[in-house]
Order: structure tokens, then C-alpha cells, then sequence
């Protein structure tokens, strides 16, 4: 097979930026199933932080890769970035679960954090040496590195299917793949990239054989196996399924019931015919509607609230569950005769979705919709939820259930009983959102073991149908919460009252305002005044798991910035500070460490804006993604026209325009996605395809560029300029994601705008034009 060296590199480039985000995409799976929620967090910052340290590692120590082993050793590092992975996923295998965060905890996490960085730091080196010796090239370099991320952020989906821990042999055999590739490309001995030594063909053998060695041997007989979850007996378990969204498990049935889990954590009971759910406060709603229907259930899980709709008389039960294990391989599986074919009966209509796009799109005007505690108390109560943004539990997404309900429906939200003051005012403001005068007439609420129960009637309720339901809590002894004439407490009653929740409890110790769709964190209630006094409270920390990890992940990356800003600087200071034109190469650095944290703040944002505008999580959040690469692609390669002497001045402009569109983007993104939010989802796309084009085409065009001027000065920086946007990136995901808690996705638009404003500021001139071009430096 005769591969020429540019093609060879690039095919190499784009295999293993693929493997890069199905190793990220298949990590944080990992993570969340085995370690939890909120330390899936920390693998999003793996792959950013790995291919820092690669950068940097090499502008230390250059001789890692020379020009005449750029791809020997370009196939060598990836050959290793495979193995690696393979490493990384058994460590994790047989890693303890986590349930608390102590001292010895976050030694060992920190032990795994690294192991698992590692396939990345390899992937750096390998990225970072291509822009280094291939610069001339960078436009279309850089074209083929986010094509290959757009692949591998669609080809994920796959791989997760067959199931996290293969995922990440599916990575070995990438990686050994863009080692094959580099390796033919390397017996082209003269090229563009100028005289190559053949890489070692039976090293490169050796890595392609193993991993399909291993890839098989799994196959055939599983042997990446799952040892422990947390809070769950794996003894029990006789069912275990991945795909893209969550591990299922099921534990062998007992007494006519088996409890089911995603990612060992949101449980869910499925019930034998024969048993009957107890009755439980968020069936009141058929206290007044009885057998009218019909009702709809969001999160379906293992049918509980199917069942008890069927209990109540219905004769037309919609349900949606999002993952599509549980409808297909569980309900109408395995557990199709166990649950006596629940899912099946023709008075009940399943939907694969999720809940708020089921009811965006759906015809029918709902007499009852149910959302019943899609999430576990263990989870919950030690804020491992926090990070998690939530579509279901935003005044626009009530006020979009409210407006499905027939004029006399109602909307029944059972959460845990310290959710409730939140909870209330959430309900509150939806109510204001759809006309209502008075919202505290609309609303009642009662409890049982831990859980509350908020109902939301359309129309104001009756005397008569409070009387009903307060008998209704008496008879089977809940405890009353909330009713119109008996708010509970003053606080209920201010929050029902007031338009403004800080109003009913200045100074309360948890947040109370409603979340919207711009800041949909229902589960983190840290007010930002307070988030201090948390940090050093150790009784409040232990409550606050997913604040902690960021927190954590804040400062471990911004203590790592500065060591990967200054190391290299007393490792090789004659490169910078002796340097006649030191202004201009400092200069490059802070240019692409704002590149690095502009480019995240905007992706952050867009992703969260379209995937909610589009509706299923996963495949709309594909579906942005690829689109943003493609489009950031393309911007890349309309630069390869654009020569050194001019490119300093098309930086500069173009990140200029960039802050503008940000800002726009900022004031109007929200309204207009609002406006177009009903139209059939082809359109919706192709309005998310315009939209996102122009943001990509101007992202993309500032890499190359300032790859270009820097590689025109002093090429000898390349990799630690790609070191430093790559680590800036995870500081920005950790500050982003802090900002957007307190403040909203909206101002992480108008962070980036200010990121790329202070980006255009600092392009470096190239060589030669420091006088004429930036005067004082």
C-alpha cells in the first residue's frame, strides 16, 4: 500500500483525533456509572489536560520528535496512546466505588485521574508535533484534526453501545490504526515534510496485532468485567447493559419486585402483576380526575407510574422514557414477563424521548402529566446532582407542560422534601409565565417518606377539590405541605406570592429562585454569596460532592496553568527572556491561552442553547457538536490563502467580529431559539446549522492563523502554545461551568466575547514589524 507523507500524516491526524473524543466520550461514561455524576465531570477535562502536558513535553524536550522521525515516532506515540487506553480502562475496572470524599479518597482518585490521563498526553505529543514540523500545512492540518473529532463525537454513539469498557478498545484500535498510518507514510523517504527514517514496521505490528488480539479475546469472552458499583450488590445483579447514555442494571427479582438502576445510581422499581404499588401522594391527581384521561408519565423507568395510572382507572396512558435500554432490552425484554407485558398493553403508548421534546411535539392535550423522582436520594442528597444541568425542572419547561394540560389538567412533580421550597417556587413562576394571577390558588402539596408532592391545576382549584384532596392526604396519613389555604409556613406562602423568590428569604442558606432554561441547575442550591462559607464548612462540603469537584478541578487546573505557563520558562528561559523579540513571543502565549479558554466558553454555551432547542440530549448534543467542528473546520481551511504578512491583521479582525456576534448571540440566541422552538425539526435543524456557521467559521480561522505568525518567529513554540491552549481549556471548563451555576449560559457567551476581545488584542506581529505594527512592545 503506498501512502505518500502527507497523507499518511493526515490520515493520522484525523484517525487519532477520533479516538481522542470516543476515549473522552467513553471515559465520562465510565466515570459517571462507576464513580458518579459529579466525578464524570473530571473526565471531560482529561483529554484537555493530557494534551496540554503532551504540548508542553515536547517544547521541553524537542527531541521527542525530530523532523526526520516526525512520523515514525508521530506513529510510535500513537501506537502507545492505545495501550495506554487499555490501561486506563482495566485501572478503572477496578477502581472502588467512591461514596464520600475524604483525604484518602482524593489520593486515590487523583491516582486514577492521572492513569487515565495518560492515552491523552500521548495524543498531545502526537497533535502537537504535527503543527510543529507541519506548519506550512496548518490550515488543512487542522481541517482533518476537527473532521476526525466531528467523526469520532458521532462514531461514540456507537462504540457506547457496545458498551463503556469496549469503547475503549475500540480507541486501541484506532490508535493503531493512525500508527499504521504514520508508519507508511514514513517510507516515503523524501516528501514535503523533507527526509523520514522508516518507523519501526514490527513495533507498529506489534500494537495493531495486540489490540485486536484484545478487541477479540472480548468478544469472545468478556474479560473487562465490572468488579463493584457503588450501592449496588453486584451478586444480585442478573442483568447489565451499556449504550450511549447509561449503564442498566437489575438485580435479581425478589418478592414480586426488581429494582432497576442507570449508571448505579436513578433506581426504579419493576413490579410484578400481582403486587400492587403502594399508594403514594403523587397519584392525587386522579383524586380529581379519576379514569379521565389521559395521562402522561416522563420517565417511564420501571413502570411504577404506569401501573398506578392503570390502577386509577386510565384508559390512556402515554409515557416517555428517554433511554432506550430500558423500553426495549428491559420492559419489553427480559423483564416483558416478569412486569406481565406492562409496556405492551394497548392502553398504554411508550415513547422512546425525551420528556419536555415528547410534549413539545405531541398533539394531544394532556388531562395529567406525571415526573416522579427520575433520580436517586443517594445521588441527590450529597449534591452529586449539582453539575447536572436538568431540562425538566425550568420555568420554561413547566410552563410547556402547563400549556399541554387540558383547561382542568394538572401537573403532579414529586421531588425529595428539602427540594420543596425551590420546587414551590418553580411552579409558581410558570403559573405567572401562563397568565395566572393568583399561582398559590393553582397549587397543592402533600408528603410522604422523604418525598413531596406538588400539584399544578391550570385552572384555580375548587374549595370542593381541596376539600378532596386535604381528605385524601388525611385518609391514607400524608402529611399536608402546601394547600391555598394553609401555605404551611410563611415562607410557602411568601414564595407562592412573590414574583421574585430572594424576596420571600433575603438571606436564606439555600438558592430558591426558580431555574430557567439559561440556568438549568434545579439541583445545585448554593447561593453565590454563600459559596465561600460552604467551601470551608467540612459538614457543608460533605453535602456538596459535585461543588467540590469543580472547585477541586478549578484550582488543580489554574495551579497547572501556571506550572505549564512558567515551567518551561525556567527550563528553556533563554528561549523567551533572552529573546530580543521576548514581547512578541509572550505575546503568543497569552494569544493562544485565550484561544484555548474562548473556544470553551463558547462551546460550553451553544451546546446547552441547541440541545435544549432540539430536544433529545444525546443525539442533539452529536448533532451541535459535529456541526460546530465541521463548520470550525471549513473556517480553518478558508485561511490557507491567507500569507504571514496579512495574517496578523485577518486575526485580528476576524476575532474582533467574533466578540461582536458573541454579544448579539448573548442578547438574542435565547429569544430567537424560543420563537422557532415549535417548528418540525428539519427546520429547526437547518435554522442550528445557520446559526452555528458563522461562529465556526470565525473560531476556526484563529488556530491556524496564529500558528502561521508564530511559526514565521519562532516555530520552537509551537507545542507549548498547543500546551497552554489545551490546559487553559480546562481551567475554562471549570470557571465556565462555575459562571454558568450562578449566572447562566448567557454570560459565558459574553466570557468568550471578552476572551476573544483580549485574544485580539495580543495576536502576535510577525517577524519584522514589531515597530511599524505594535508600537510600546
Amino acid at each position: 500500500m503506498r501512502v505518500t507523507q502527507r497523507q499518511g500524516l493526515y490520515a493520522g491526524v484525523a484517525i487519532i483525533s477520533a479516538a481522542g473524543i470516543v476515549l473522552q466520550i467513553a471515559l465520562t461514561r465510565l466515570y459517571s456509572a462507576l464513580l458518579g455524576h459529579h466525578l464524570a465531570f473530571l473526565a471531560i477535562s482529561l483529554s484537555l489536560f493530557g494534551i496540554g502536558l503532551g504540548g508542553v513535553l515536547l517544547y521541553v524536550a524537542p527531541a521527542l520528535v525530530r523532523p526526520t522521525h516526525l512520523l515514525a515516532r508521530l506513529g510510535l506515540f500513537s501506537g502507545l496512546a492505545g495501550l495506554a487506553s487499555v490501561v486506563a480502562v482495566v485501572t478503572l475496572l477496578h477502581t472502588r466505588p467512591i461514596e464520600t470524599i475524604d483525604l484518602a479518597v482524593l489520593g486515590r482518585l487523583a491516582g486514577t485521574y492521572l492513569v487515565t490521563s495518560i492515552p491523552f498526553v500521548f495524543i498531545g505529543i502526537v497533535v502537537a508535533a504535527a503543527l510543529r514540523h507541519a506548519a506550512a500545512d496548518v490550515s488543512r492540518l487542522y481541517l482533518v484534526d476537527l473532521l476526525g473529532a466531528a467523526v469520532g463525537g458521532a462514531g461514540s454513539i456507537l462504540a457506547l453501545r457496545a458498551g463503556g469498557p469496549r469503547a475503549c478498545l475500540v480507541v486501541g484500535l484506532l490508535c493503531a490504526l493512525a500508527a499504521l498510518f504514520f508508519a507508511l507514510g514514513a517510507r516515503q523517504a523524501e516528501g514535503p515534510y523533507g527526509p523520514q527514517r522508516p518507523a519501526p514496521m514490527s513495533v507498529i505490528a506489534t500494537f495493531v496485532l495486540s489490540t485486536c488480539v484484545l478487541f477479540a479475546a472480548d468478544l469472545r469472552v468478556p474479560w473487562l468485567v465490572l468488579g463493584e458499583l457503588r450501592w449496588v450488590d453486584m451478586k444480585r445483579v442478573e442483568f447489565q447493559q451499556w449504550n450511549e447514555m447509561a449503564l442498566i442494571t437489575v438485580d435479581r427479582p425478589q418478592d414480586g419486585m426488581a429494582w432497576m438502576r442507570m449508571d448505579a445510581s436513578a433506581a426504579t422499581a419493576i413490579l410484578a402483576p400481582d403486587k400492587t404499588p403502594p399508594l403514594h401522594p403523587d397519584e392525587m391527581a386522579y383524586v380529581l380526575h379519576r379514569d379521565q384521561g389521559p395521562v402522561l408519565v416522563i420517565g417511564a423507568g420501571g413502570g411504577r407510574d404506569v401501573r398506578a395510572a392503570l390502577k386509577a382507572g386510565q384508559k390512556d396512558v402515554f409515557a416517555a422514557e428517554i433511554n432506550p435500554t430500558i423500553v426495549n432490552g428491559v420492559m419489553r425484554g427480559k423483564y416483558r414477563d416478569f412486569s406481565g407485558g406492562l409496556f405492551e398493553k394497548p392502553e398504554v403508548h411508550v415513547s422512546v424521548a425525551d420528556g419536555r421534546s415528547f410534549v413539545r411535539r405531541s398533539p394531544v392535550q394532556f388531562r395529567n402529566i406525571v415526573i416522579s423522582l427520575v433520580d436517586t436520594w443517594a445521588a441527590a442528597s450529597v449534591g452529586a446532582l449539582a453539575l447536572s444541568e436538568n431540562s425538566l425542572y425550568t420555568v420554561e419547561a413547566f410552563r410547556d407542560f402547563i400549556e399541554r394540560l387540558t383547561p382542568e389538567g394538572t401537573l403532579l412533580v414529586n421531588r425529595w422534601d428539602n427540594e420543596f421550597p425551590r420546587l414551590l417556587a418553580l411552579g409558581a413562576a410558570a403559573l405567572r409565565e401562563t397568565g395566572a394571577a393568583e399561582p398559590k390558588d393553582h397549587l397543592f402539596a402533600c408528603g410522604k417518606e422523604r418525598s413531596t408532592s406538588l400539584l399544578v391545576k391550570r385552572t384555580p382549584l375548587t374549595p370542593e377539590e381541596i376539600a378532596s384532596l386535604r381528605a385524601h392526604c388525611q385518609t391514607n396519613h400524608f402529611y399536608e405541605v402546601f394547600a391555598p389555604d394553609a401555605p404551611g409556613n410563611d415562607l410557602r406562602r411568601r414564595l407562592a406570592a412573590l414574583p421574585d423568590a430572594r424576596q420571600a428569604w433575603p438571606d436564606a442558606p439555600t438558592d430558591l429562585t426558580p431555574p430557567t432554561d439559561d440556568r438549568p441547575f434545579f439541583f445545585y442550591t448554593v447561593p453565590a454569596r454563600r459559596l465561600a462559607s460552604v467551601l470551608g464548612s467540612p459538614s457543608e462540603r460533605q453535602l456538596q460532592h459535585g461543588l467540590l469537584t469543580l472547585v477541586g478541578l478549578l484550582v488543580t487546573s489554574a495551579v497547572s496553568a501556571a506550572l505549564f505557563l512558567l515551567g518551561p520558562l525556567l527550563v528553556r528561559r533563554v528561549s523567551i527572556l533572552r529573546a530580543p523579540d521576548r514581547g512578541q513571543r509572550l505575546r503568543a502565549l497569552l494569544f493562544f491561552l485565550g484561544l484555548g479558554a474562548g473556544f470553551v466558553y463558547v462551546e460550553v454555551a451553544l451546546v446547552q442553547y441547541f440541545v435544549m432547542y432540539l430536544g433529545h440530549p444525546i443525539y442533539a448534543l452529536s448533532t451541535v457538536l459535529v456541526a460546530l467542528l465541521l463548520s470550525t473546520g471549513l473556517g480553518s481551511l478558508l485561511t490557507a490563502r491567507i500569507g504571514v504578512e496579512r495574517a496578523q491583521r485577518a486575526a485580528r479582525a476576524r476575532a474582533i467580529l467574533l466578540a461582536a456576534l458573541l454579544v448579539i448571540y448573548a442578547l438574542l440566541l435565547g429569544r430567537v431559539l424560543g420563537l422557532a422552538v415549535s417548528l418540525p425539526f428539519g427546520l429547526r435543524l437547518a435554522l442550528t446549522l445557520a446559526l452555528l456557521a458563522p461562529l465556526g467559521l470565525l473560531l476556526g480561522s484563529q488556530t491556524p492563523l496564529g500558528v502561521r505568525l508564530l511559526d514565521a518567529r519562532a516555530a520552537e513554540l509551537l507545542p507549548w502554545c498547543w500546551g497552554l491552549n489545551g490546559v487553559a481549556s480546562v481551567v475554562a471548563t471549570a470557571l465556565g461551568t462555575l459562571v454558568a451555576m450562578h449566572a447562566g449560559f448567557r454570560w459565558l457567551l459574553v466570557a468568550g466575547a471578552a476572551t476573544y476581545l483580549v485574544a485580539a488584542l495580543v495576536v502576535p506581529a510577525r517577524a519584522g514589524e514589531e515597530k511599524s505594527s505594535q508600537p510600546g512592545v
